[in-house]
């Protein structure tokens, strides 16, 4: 292996590799076109021999498993560096002081697309088809539509995690 020391390997590869532990990758970030990694806003700062984290981040793809132990953090560690050399990455263990995991948001998120997918799909057999050939999508969406709120309220209390 050519990165990490020996007992960041001990500690994290060889669980990951042996599946008993899960990461995940943390780039995307709300305000940016995070794809490409030069927006990248959050900063990763070297203090002695510790680094300091800031930065927010969405869309950590495994990050809300509860097998998820280690979060590989993208940030920007030189913004004096060429464009393409400003970022570098971290691992952030799951459990670290300020990290946390918000699934309501992600949650929300696919509910209401649900619910726009089946209102389309409404309208559209009803253009089709008419009112009695879409029946059932349309009360699909009776039942969906109005639980979104509810179903945001009741996800207040679930485990919320997210990177401040």
């Amino acid at each position: 292996m050519r990165y990490g020391t020996d007992a960041q390997r001990k500690r994290w590869l060889e669980p990951l590799l042996a599946g008993e532990i899960r990461s995940c990758f943390a780039m995307t970030e709300p305000d940016v076109a995070s794809s490409d990694a030069t927006n990248i806003r959050a900063r990763i700062e070297r203090q002695g021999d510790e680094y300091l984290i800031n930065g927010r981040k969405w869309w950590s793809s495994g990050a809300g498993d509860p097998r998820c132990r280690i979060a590989i953090f993208m940030g920007r560690s030189n913004p004096e560096a060429e464009k393409h050399q400003q970022q570098s990455m971290i691992l952030v263990p799951m459990d670290a002081p300020g990290v946390t995991i918000r699934a309501d948001i992600a949650e929300s998120r696919m509910e209401i697309e649900q619910a726009r997918l089946l209102t389309m799909k409404a309208a559209y057999l009803m253009d089709r088809v008419g009112n009695k050939g879409a029946r059932g999508e349309l009360a699909m969406v009776k039942v969906v539509v109005p639980r979104m709120p509810m179903a945001r309220t009741k996800s207040i209390g679930r485990r919320s995690r997210s990177w401040n």
